[in-house]
């Protein structure tokens, strides 16, 4: 897969280890890795249970003469001189698009494993049933769904096969072109770990800080070796990317503020600025819940009563024991109250987990629906109103925050993402009462309730203007 995202990023692990720019894995792949064994065990519960339990083996391991090696999760032999091939996944489908393709992955292991000599009768991807809804014990029968890929990778055999005669030769080579990759025709967020050293004279900002750049303008801008913001004509972008370039070319940034006045026009005091924190897992956690479906357990909320007020209120609240969101949302009805805008960031998250709570509870339907009438977005501010360069073509409150507010800041912090309260909320709610577990606490609560108090300082400074 990572001869598919960049062949030279392949050719440069494989043969200059050494300046491989190599780093950790994000948490969140740790989190996806851990979970995959995690919905291994459930297989492995399953597959005892049957009759033909001694025809399945674990961890097969498959060596062919020219240097291909997969190791398949689990295999069955068929009694008959073929076996099949399972993959487990963590997701609660087959995937089939971009560097997440499971049919390519279990086409690379079926290839693979008869090259090695097997025979591959079906292939099959196991994930998990996005129906399931824990009521009690995980039953894995009803948890897990076997899907018979055995068409869907027959239908893209002979295109792998190529790519990896392709991959092979590659890697057979001592030497290639390290002046650029594939990568310079491609999106920022699906750049290779290997961009800046194939292309360290691209300038920043680019071409790339444009957002949501179309592959054809993209080629084209490559194509014609203009990489430069300056060298890019307003009439050659979209509007959404209009005020990006000219905050490039400004060197300043571009403030509309008919826009800006428009947002302020429909706050309505008080405002509350509010964010959640979601967990999600492969394996429901308690009743009640489905594979990798988000479930609310903390949330911050400051409360800014009226234009001059200089002091704010706070609540939070944080579920100690797992559980649905039933408590989380009748504390939020004792401090919202009905009328007032609630402001969040990219508050599509937030929304989408009041529709999920109103249904999982229709007799908070009504308070949450009110909720998501009320909602104002504060990052639609940074797609015309007011864009800075400083932002990298960005509107993540973690890249504006640190132009409009400097002194606040998540670095150093135990707690700095939506990843780490995740994981650390699995830990929290495990520990044992002690200075250690309220030091989590603390930290958890400090990250959530800087996320709402960033959201006032920016709601303030675009209010000034």
């Amino acid at each position: 897969m990572n001869f598919l995202r960049c062949p030279k990023s392949l050719w440069l692990l494989k043969l200059k280890p050494e300046v491989y720019p190599h780093g950790e894995f994000s948490d969140y792949a740790k989190k996806i890795a851990a979970e995959g064994y995690e919905v291994e065990g459930f297989v492995k519960d399953l597959i005892a249970s049957r009759p033909d339990a001694t025809a399945f083996s674990f961890q097969s391991a498959f060596q062919a003469d020219r240097g291909l090696y997969a190791r398949a999760d689990f295999t069955r032999d068929n009694g008959n001189g073929t076996i099949n091939l399972y993959e487990v996944k963590s997701s609660t489908s087959v995937k089939t698009g971009g560097q997440h393709n499971q049919i390519k992955d279990v086409a690379f292991q079926k290839i693979a494993a008869e090259e090695a000599g097997a025979r591959v009768a079906r292939v099959f991807i196991v994930h998990l049933n996005r129906d399931y809804v824990r009521d009690g014990e995980i039953d894995p029968e009803q948890l897990l769904v076997f899907a018979d890929v055995t068409q869907d990778v027959s239908e893209i055999e002979a295109t792998a096969r190529s790519e990896i005669d392709s991959m092979l030769e590659l890697l057979g080579r001592h030497e290639i072109d390290e002046t650029s990759c594939d990568c310079l025709n491609l999106s920022k967020g699906n750049h290779c770990d290997c961009f800046d050293y194939f292309n360290p004279d691209i300038p920043k900002p680019s071409i790339y800080s444009l957002p949501r750049i179309s592959k054809s303008k993209l080629q084209r801008f490559v194509a014609e070796e203009r990489f430069d913001l300056d060298v890019i004509g307003l009439d050659e972008v979209t509007d959404r990317q209009a005020p990006v370039l000219r905050a490039a070319q400004s060197r300043s940034p571009v403030i509309d503020h008919a826009e800006i006045a428009a947002f302020y026009s429909r706050a309505e005091y008080p405002i509350y600025f509010l964010d959640y924190e979601t967990y999600s897992s492969a394996i429901p956690l308690v009743d009640g819940a489905r594979p990798q479906a988000p479930i609310p357990f903390q949330y911050s909320l400051h409360i800014k009563r009226k234009p001059d007020d200089i002091e704010l209120e706070h609540v939070e609240y944080l579920a100690e024991l797992p559980a649905m969101p039933l408590a989380l949302i009748e504390h939020m009805e004792r401090h919202i109250g009905g009328v007032g805008s609630v402001v969040s960031w990219h508050a599509a998250f937030e929304n989408t987990q009041n529709r999920s709570m109103a249904g999982l509870y229709p007799e908070k339907a009504a308070f949450l629906s009110n909720l998501i009438d009320r909602t104002l977005d504060l990052e639609d501010l940074f797609k015309e109103g007011y864009v800075d360069i400083a932002f990298g073509g960005s509107t993540s409150i973690k890249k504006i925050l640190p132009v409009l507010a400097p002194d606040l800041t998540y670095e150093g912090m135990d707690v700095a993402s939506g990843t780490d309260a995740m994981e650390s909320w699995a830990r929290f709610i495990s520990m044992k009462d002690g200075v250690e577990k309220d030091e989590l606490s603390e930290a958890m609560l400090e990250y959530c309730r800087l996320d709402t108090y960033a959201m006032v300082r920016i709601f303030e400074e675009m209010e000034r203007l």
